[in-house]
């Protein structure tokens, strides 16, 4: 079956596009206090929703995907997993370190694998360029994906080799 070509068109429109959303998120992207990564991990959520959903459009019933519910502010580390058939799992989740005297607030990912007892592995983005954008989301859903694929196909192992390592001190 041969791959779809994706227009030139359209990609110089997603570029611009994901420029301009990494502009827009960029002052909640950067500061640490809880209620500017609460709504970066409410907006990742967003960006999650719509991605499971389009893999809900090409698998169909041939893979479950599903999102648990959106992350509530009061919940003492705000959270949600989406769920890749019945062995892979990627956790957002808002975690709390305390760095010279404040608290500071991040968002931090993780893959599991195998189920219960599987495997987990932290992943990025590195703290250096720290920002999470919906492509990013994306690339880290193609890895799982990719795993799921490549376990159907040859038993492929993980973490996938596609994931970029996780940053220090994640």
């Amino acid at each position: 079956m041969p791959m779809s070509r994706e227009s030139f068109q359209r990609r110089v429109m997603v570029l611009r596009d994901s420029w301009a959303e990494r502009r827009a998120l960029k002052g909640l992207a950067s500061a640490h206090d809880f209620d500017s990564q609460y709504g970066m991990l409410v907006t990742i959520y967003q960006w999650a929703e719509e991605a499971v959903s389009d893999i809900g459009a090409v698998y169909g019933d041939t893979l479950a995907v599903a999102l648990s519910p959106r992350p509530g502010r009061e919940a003492s580390a705000p959270a949600f997993v989406i769920t890749i058939g019945d062995q892979y799992t990627v956790t957002f989740a808002l975690s709390e370190r305390a760095r010279m005297g404040s608290a500071r607030w991040s968002i931090g990912v993780t893959l599991g694998s195998g189920g219960p007892g599987g495997a987990i592995t932290a992943a990025g983005p590195e703290r250096r360029n720290s920002q999470w954008t919906r492509g990013r989301l994306e690339d880290v859903l193609l890895s799982v994906l990719g795993a799921y694929e490549r376990g159907i196909s040859e038993g492929g192992g993980w973490p996938p080799t596609s994931v970029p390592p996780p940053a220090r001190g994640v």
